[in-house]
């Protein structure tokens, strides 16, 4: 029962990111302009990174009870992912971001570092909810 909990707790995390990458950011490039999409990018991105924390720390509390116990560290090392981009990274990108924009060619290349960072840390993220679930139907570990 809570395992199957956890599961449905994963396979919605791993939906709303995928529903992030594949529809919301696209369009809202294509839909508003360049301030608007960073005004409303700057609001989503850490909603969505605490939406992700918040599951991901249930999920490794379900693993904890059931003595899963790899399955758990994968879960608490998705939540320091999930913090270090809503706290650290994300107001980092967007101090560089407004730099960049007021003419500042240095910040520029840490604006690319940090987002690349970002990024790296959201795709490790969907990786391990892919585990999850994998591991759910066919039992790895």
């Amino acid at each position: 029962m809570l395992l199957n909990l956890i599961s449905y707790l994963n396979s919605i995390l791993l939906g709303a990111m995928l529903f992030f990458v594949i529809i919301v950011s696209p369009t809202v490039f294509t839909a508003l302009s360049n301030d608007q999409a960073s005004k409303f990018l700057r609001l989503i991105f850490p909603r969505l990174f605490l939406f992700g924390l918040i599951l991901s720390l249930i999920t490794a509390l379900g693993y904890n009870f059931s003595s899963l116990y790899i399955e758990m560290t994968l879960a608490l090392i998705s939540s320091i992912l999930f913090i270090l981009n809503r706290n650290l990274l994300t107001p980092l990108i967007n101090y560089y971001r407004d730099k960049e924009v007021e003419g500042d060619i240095k910040s520029k290349q840490y604006f690319k570092l940090l987002h690349l960072i970002s990024v790296l840390f959201f795709v490790i993220n969907l990786i391990i909810l892919v585990f999850f679930l994998l591991n759910n139907t066919f039992n790895f570990v």
